[in-house]
């Protein structure tokens, strides 16, 4: 079962791309539907969470782009 403290703490620890990495194997688990409902709800929690941090990640990288191409 998916420890909600322990998404918390590593969420700034891993990269962009292995926050998408996980995001995918979430997203077969819960598409597989064999996992227990509780479960679940804690892999779609941490799913939500790590799908916030990636958007805030990539707005973050649209305005430094936005910034380069401004200077």
């Amino acid at each position: 079962m998916t420890d909600l403290n322990d998404v918390k703490k590593n969420l700034e620890d891993l990269s962009f791309e292995e926050q998408l990495q996980r995001l995918e194997e979430i997203v077969e688990i819960l598409d597989d539907g064999e996992a227990a409902l509780d479960e679940m709800l804690a892999l779609y929690e941490e799913g939500m969470q790590r799908s916030h941090y990636c958007r805030e990640y990539l707005e973050k990288a649209e305005q430094k782009v936005m910034l380069i191409q401004n200077s």
